[in-house]
């Protein structure tokens, strides 16, 4: 997952919980904090450079920020790229592994999610 050490650095950060010993923390409790996580967090700064349109704003980007928006342009055409392949049928199926695959790392059983995430 693109952001996986993004989200776990800024539920840390805001909320003071560092994410490896919350094992027993239910996946709908998780899925709130993670929703909760505002623009002041490492995963916040990462996204307000991804969503930037101000070209005025571009031109004066850091080096970091120039290669997070890089790197943030070329996941989005690799996505669009592999979603333009795939079958609806095929893309459903991957997803529903994906939720599987992220209910069982966060505790709790494909489909229980509140669908926050």
């Amino acid at each position: 997952m693109l952001d996986a050490a993004l989200i776990a650095q800024s539920v840390a950060a805001q909320y003071g919980v560092l994410p490896g010993a919350q094992a027993e923390l239910p996946y709908p409790e998780w899925a709130l904090l993670v929703s909760g996580l505002m623009g002041e967090t490492p995963l916040g700064r990462v996204v307000a450079v991804r969503l930037e349109r101000n070209p005025a704003r571009l031109r004066e980007f850091t080096p970091w920020e120039r290669r997070e928006r890089r790197r943030w342009e070329a996941f989005k055409a690799g996505e669009a790229e592999a979603r333009a392949r795939r079958d609806p049928a095929g893309y459903a199926a991957e997803m529903a592994a994906l939720e599987a695959g992220m209910a069982r790392a966060f505790g709790a059983e494909a489909g229980l999610g509140n669908g926050a995430v």
